[in-house]
């Protein structure tokens, strides 16, 4: 199971703040970003050829942004990746962007490296997307309040690696930022129990839920904490839980399928 929070604000969407050619005005321009945004959705057969044209039209980064996410909605995530390195490359150097983006180009650079992280390990190309983290976090040096995404996301690649002490490193920089938030406390008690660390499991667990008690991907980690303890009645207990509170839902099937185990 899983859970993803961005946490940061893309600064694309923000009014005034969208790196723009100057060919239009403010307002045009950032009507012009969220239809094309919503196009995604709406018929993305389509918004990849949208997009492509309104670059050539002089739609400059936010138009290939637009098509980078067109591209990953496709599942077309290598496409999507090298292409928002491209824009991360360009805003980073604070080629052909609006003086909003210029004053936030590392922010927002960041955050386009954040993404084209993720396609990557959409892709399976885990040793990129470990890469693009890694550049990212460096170049947040001066802004340490906005690496806890990034350390969650780079320690989740760790893990796919197998480098479980590296990933459990990397959870733990991220409590050193922030403890009030769940994942580093979910990601680090996952690490703990493939390796086989099932009490030290439990003490993430117990603080991820005493911040969120009814916190889905926690209860059932949690269970399965307890059943890798032999505490097979706390176990069902926690899963129980989630039959309750989340009824006909795929966490219901889930708990439910869990439980005939412990039957069994």
């Amino acid at each position: 199971m899983s859970i993803r929070f961005l946490g940061l604000i893309i600064l694309f969407l923000l009014p005034g703040g969208l790196i723009f050619a100057k060919t239009l005005s403010e307002k045009e321009q950032s009507d012009k970003y969220q239809a094309c945004i919503a196009s995604i959705s709406e018929e993305n057969s389509n918004a990849v050829i949208t997009a492509k044209k309104w670059y050539v039209e002089g739609g400059g980064a936010a138009a290939q942004h637009c098509e980078a996410m067109a591209l990953y909605d496709q599942n077309r995530f290598e496409e999507a990746a090298g292409l928002l390195e491209i824009i991360a490359d360009k805003v980073s150097r604070g080629d052909g962007i609006g003086v909003f983006a210029i004053k936030n180009k590392t922010l927002l650079s960041a955050q386009l490296r954040y993404l084209a992280g993720n396609a990557w390990r959409a892709n399976n190309k885990l040793e990129r997307a470990f890469t693009i983290y890694t550049t990212a976090l460096l170049s947040l040096d001066d802004h340490p309040v906005f690496k806890y995404d990034f350390y969650i996301e780079r320690g989740t690649v760790q893990i796919d690696r197998e480098d479980f002490q590296s990933a459990l490193d990397d959870f733990s920089y991220a409590l050193e930022l922030d403890e009030e938030r769940i994942e580093a406390f979910l990601y680090r008690a996952e690490t703990y129990r493939k390796m086989n660390e099932h009490l030290k499991a439990r003490l993430d667990l117990n603080q991820g839920l005493s911040i969120k008690p009814n916190q889905p991907d926690l209860l059932f980690e949690s269970g399965i904490n307890y059943r890798m303890l032999r505490e097979d009645m706390k176990a069902k207990k926690e899963w129980q839980k989630l039959i309750d509170k989340f009824p006909d839902s795929d966490w219901q099937k889930l708990a439910e399928d869990n439980m005939k185990l412990i039957s069994n």
